[in-house]
């Protein structure tokens, strides 16, 4: 009989033979936790194993950890899959530390998660940014110019490797294989951060996912679109032109040694669920998500819901239609007030708000009175005129600041707090983040300057949370 999902298969396996347990963790399957059977921890807590025999290791992977890798890599295409148990984070970490050497330089797209810039620092690595266009109309930063990265990496030879995010927060994809094609002529690996794109693979109508396009590693969150649960994620790499035993090195060295069998064995499962039932189910709700764009829409206060078809239009080379993405603009909110008013009235509650956008996920999980009730707490909202009005669009907007430094030098100088109001010019010691959806303001080594600040202020006045600013204070380098 063909195994479904190994992992999952040998846990309950595990589990059938009623064990005693006089091993880590500490709670022997289910003991002494509160509420245990009203949260579901008796039957949750049964998985949450450790290395035993026949259970396999993820750090030496021989058995049903390895067979579902090897799964997981033919559903996706690619040469090899590794299991990440700390998020895409880690992923990430590694890649950036597997495809360079302390001093290289780096070409990031500005737009891409603080996880980058700490590998940044950790790899001793030096940035090379690349910015987008924007929207106007959403703030919405678009695709990446191939054409940019030709002349970048044309003129500043040496980059080792190219990093970018595919898709994007907002949904927004780039011309992978182009950009691919450019990287490696020009002797660079290119790194995708496809945290918000695991489920690409498996519909023919989104865009296509970059493990189809010569990236060379691909690191998504299957947590994040797929049915897995939270820090689940995956690594893939593809192309023979990274080092593998490095990038293994890598992982070992940043991934945690006690790793969640629950996480794992969700993995199993959502590589299962994808590749028998993932086709049908993303066409079901992208039909979901097309009606709820066509009424959202249709409504008269303001409210707007853009698709594939504006963003192309706008010069993007493609955009994932999974994403519900609502522009408040016209309606007088910010993103953070309509959040507040699809929480109160409807019990909605979405994924992340800028200054004018809201945005919410659509997954294979997602139900047809899941759109409904969206589009229900998007009728009841009435326009605003004199409203909570942005000045500021959306995130990262502004030019990069200037470099006071290397990001990895400012981890060996001490800092001090200072207030916001008194850090213009001087050189940041952390990034400045607004989270979601974790793309910094300024990053360490950077100097604050007038805009950046503005910024911040905006940000913190509409609800926003920014990471790195604590009482109206952020570090800066002694």
């Amino acid at each position: 009989m063909k195994v479904k999902a190994p992992l999952v298969e040998r846990i309950k396996g595990h589990i059938r033979g009623n064990p005693i347990s006089f091993h880590v963790p500490g709670h022997k399957g289910g003991g002494h936790f509160l509420d245990t059977g009203a949260m579901g921890w008796d039957r949750l807590l049964q998985y949450d194993l450790t290395e035993l025999p026949g259970l396999d290791n993820l750090h030496c992977p021989q058995g049903a950890i390895e067979k579902a890798q090897r799964l997981a890599a033919t559903a996706y295409g690619v040469e090899g899959t590794y299991f990440l148990v700390n998020g895409s984070t880690a992923g990430i970490i590694a890649s950036l530390l597997a495809a360079t050497r302390p001093g290289d330089t780096v070409l990031v797209d500005r737009d891409c998660h603080l996880s980058v810039y700490n590998g940044l620092m950790l790899g001793r690595l030096k940035p090379l940014y690349i910015q987008r266009p924007v929207d106007q109309a959403t703030g919405i930063p678009l695709s990446i110019n191939p054409r940019e990265v030709e002349r970048t990496l044309g003129r500043d030879k040496g980059v080792k490797a190219v990093m970018i995010t595919n898709p994007t927060y907002y949904g927004v994809c780039s011309d992978i294989k182009t950009i691919a094609n450019t990287a490696h002529r020009n002797g660079a690996l290119l790194i995708v951060d496809e945290a918000h794109g695991a489920h690409l693979k498996f519909a023919d109508v989104l865009p296509d996912s970059a493990v189809d396009l010569g990236a060379d590693m691909v690191i998504q969150s299957a947590h994040k679109t797929l049915p897995a649960m939270t820090q689940g994620s995956w690594l893939h790499i593809n192309g023979g032109r990274a080092n593998r035993r490095r990038l293994e090195r890598m992982l070992g060295i940043l991934q945690t040694t006690s790793p969640s069998y629950p996480i794992m064995a969700s993995l199993d499962n959502a590589r299962y669920i994808m590749e028998n039932t993932g086709a049908r189910r993303l066409e079901e709700v992208l039909g979901f998500a097309r009606d709820a764009r066509l009424e959202i829409n249709a409504l008269d206060n303001g409210l707007f819901c853009p698709d594939s078809e504006y963003f192309r239009a706008r010069g993007s080379f493609h955009f994932d239609d999974t994403k519900m993405l609502i522009n408040c603009a016209q309606a007088g909110l910010t993103g953070s007030r309509l959040d507040q008013l699809l929480r109160e009235r409807c019990g909605v509650y979405g994924e992340l708000y800028d200054t004018v956008n809201w945005l919410g996920v659509v997954t294979v999980a997602s139900r047809r009175q899941d759109l409904e009730r969206l589009v229900e707490g998007c009728a009841g909202i009435n326009p605003d005129p004199a409203g909570d009005r942005a000045t500021l669009p959306a995130f990262c907007q502004g030019p990069v600041p200037d470099a006071g430094m290397e990001p990895w030098e400012v981890l060996n100088r001490s800092c001090v707090s200072v207030e916001l109001a008194r850090v213009q010019g001087r050189i940041a010691g952390t990034g400045v983040v607004p989270y979601p959806p974790g793309i910094p303001l300024v990053c360490p080594g950077e100097r604050f300057n007038s805009e950046i600040i503005a910024q911040i202020r905006e940000y913190i006045s509409h609800g926003i949370t920014v990471k790195g600013v604590k009482d109206g204070r952020v570090e800066v380098v002694e």
